[in-house]
């Protein structure tokens, strides 16, 4: 080995170690890059009597800075923080529509109070009467506004839903063709492209964002197996699974999600189980917290409602008639699933509004008679109903008639209390009809004992033991407690993502002052070894020069 094919070895290591350095600071600013280091080692030599004589330098492999296990960590935490982050973003835009002091139901009832006090000194008043009925129409169109903002969110969940089902399969899409694409390239060259390791990884953090994932990789291969949090095979090699979002059969208004094998056998998923990332977040904001505002602002105004028509109803008009409701109350809806068979319907009504429950109800036809039917609630609990002799079945406040021809299997979903707050009108058209007399003579201007009354619903117990501004203020504070224990845990979880990133990126991070230094460094070895070859071209014209 002569001196120069020794500085030439150094020059070529010299060019590639500045390319590799190149390459780090072209890429400082690409997200999710992965800093690359040179690996140098001798070319070898030749002992002699006189001693060794090295062969020069070669470049043994180019290393991608990398820590599958800081990797992990990083992906886990970004799994638990996207949860918190989703739920947030949804649970937040309730909490300002409950907490907005000028325009809420708490302010709207106050001013109905306060009219009702000042119809009651002068009971026959036109101008007292049309403001207490413009206060009662207020605060129906509160109660419908408040619905209305609950019903949005179901349809934003709804569909972010569908978009995070979306992106999951094209992150699965891409993580197969990753698998297939590095396992050409390493049977070519037996080396994995640090390129496609970095677009990998890119691709599962973007995944560990969207829910759960278990990944596992090959270190030789740079393939990675990934199962979702319950244990359901997503991506293997260069084969997937997808996710289905659609309308759930029993509730076309929510939106649920089904895995689908390699079979093609479609399973619909249990949202309990994906609790991570933003789908996980965002199945729970729809289960516990616009599930719970949704009932409680149902059942605050079902009860509002029944308050004040049964006190109306109990007193007279201007005019000496008999009073009747102010408020509008429709009947409940069942919703049949969309894969009965037979062709019954359910009439449902009010029975006795005091032991309504705000909860959601499924009845199931079981046959082969026609009050043979389980009940069930949300949470699973069995309900036994009285059956009337006309097949009707009661429980908790609801009497439930079902009418055709029922298939065993068949089955119903409802709700006793849905869709009150978002009808909810106001009966009358004139304030003539407020009752506020308990006298049936109309001579009797200045009887006000049936305003009054209505008066006392301020302090008394409407909605369970709670007053209608205690019920909302409980409302207020369910919704308030829980943004405010899910800041906290989402500021808690934020924290431990940064520490990990950090940690991921001291290891794969690109720090420039470092690279800078090596730029210098392996400049000033390559023109040393410049000066190598240059001594060795000397040489040999100095030989060639001798005559």
């Amino acid at each position: 080995m002569n001196l120069f094919n020794i500085a030439q070895s150094g020059l070529s290591a010299a060019q590639s170690a500045l390319n590799v350095v190149g390459n780090n600071l072209s890429n400082a600013m690409t997200s999710g890059y992965s800093r690359q280091e040179i690996m140098l080692g001798e070319a070898g030599g030749n002992t002699t009597r006189n001693g060794f004589f090295g062969y020069g330098v070669q470049t043994d492999d180019v290393k991608r800075c990398y820590d599958g296990f800081l990797n992990n960590q990083v992906r886990g935490a970004t799994t638990q923080f996207q949860a918190l982050e989703g739920r947030y973003e949804q649970l937040s835009q309730i909490d300002d529509l409950l907490g907005d002091d000028t325009s809420n139901l708490s302010v709207t009832q106050g001013n109905l109070f306060s009219a009702m006090e000042k119809m009651s000194s002068d009971p026959v008043s036109p101008a007292a009467r049309q403001e207490v009925l413009s206060q009662f129409k207020a605060l129906a169109n509160q109660y419908r506004s408040n619905s209305s903002t609950l019903n949005g969110l179901e349809k934003s969940t709804n569909s972010k839903i569908s978009q995070a089902v979306d992106d999951i399969n094209s992150c699965a899409k891409q993580l197969a063709s990753l698998n297939k694409e590095m396992a050409k390239v390493q049977a070519g060259s037996g080396n994995l492209p640090a390129d496609m390791l970095d677009q990998r990884d890119r691709v599962l953090a973007q995944l560990s964002g969207l829910t759960g994932i278990k990944v596992n990789e090959n270190s030789v291969t740079g393939r990675v197996d990934v199962t979702l949090a319950n244990g359901l095979s997503l991506v293997n090699g260069d084969s997937l699974c997808e996710l289905k979002a659609q309308p759930a059969e029993e509730d076309p208004s929510k939106t649920v999600v089904s895995y689908t094998d390699a079979s093609g056998n479609a399973t619909r998923l249990d949202e309990e189980k994906l609790d991570g990332g933003t789908l996980g977040g965002l199945f729970t904001f729809r289960h516990h917290d616009l599930s719970d505002a949704r009932n409680q602002l149902n059942q605050l105004a079902l009860q509002m409602a029944n308050a004040f028509n049964q006190v109306n109803r109990g007193g007279y008009d201007l005019d000496g008639n008999a009073g009747g409701d102010i408020f509008t109350l429709a009947d409940p809806q069942a919703i049949a699933n969309r894969n009965n068979q037979g062709s019954a319907t359910l009439a449902i009504a009010r029975s006795d509004l005091s032991a309504i429950k705000s909860e959601s109800y499924q009845m199931t036809f079981t046959g082969p008679d026609s009050g043979d039917w389980t009940i069930t609630t949300a949470d699973g609990r069995a309900i036994t109903p009285t059956v009337g002799d006309d097949g009707s079945l009661s429980f908790e406040g609801v009497t439930v008639t079902p009418q055709g021809a029922p298939q065993a299997g068949d089955s119903f979903l409802f709700n006793p209390t849905a869709g009150v707050a978002d009808s909810l009108s106001v009966a009358i058209g004139d304030g003539d009809a407020l009752a506020a007399s308990s006298s049936a003579d109309p001579s009797d201007e200045s009887n006000n004992e049936n305003i009054q009354k209505m008066l006392d619903i301020k302090n008394q117990p409407v909605v369970g033991k709670s007053t209608l501004s205690e019920a909302y203020a409980s409302l207020v504070s369910s919704v308030g407690s829980s943004m405010t224990t899910l800041n906290a845990d989402r500021t808690t979880t934020e924290s431990v993502v940064s520490q990990w990133q950090q940690q991921q990126q001291s290891v794969a991070g690109v720090d420039i002052n470092e690279e800078y230094i090596n730029l210098q460094m392996y400049t000033q070895y390559y023109q040393a070894n410049s000066q190598v070859l240059q001594t060795a071209t000397t040489l040999f014209d100095t030989l060639l020069s001798i005559k």
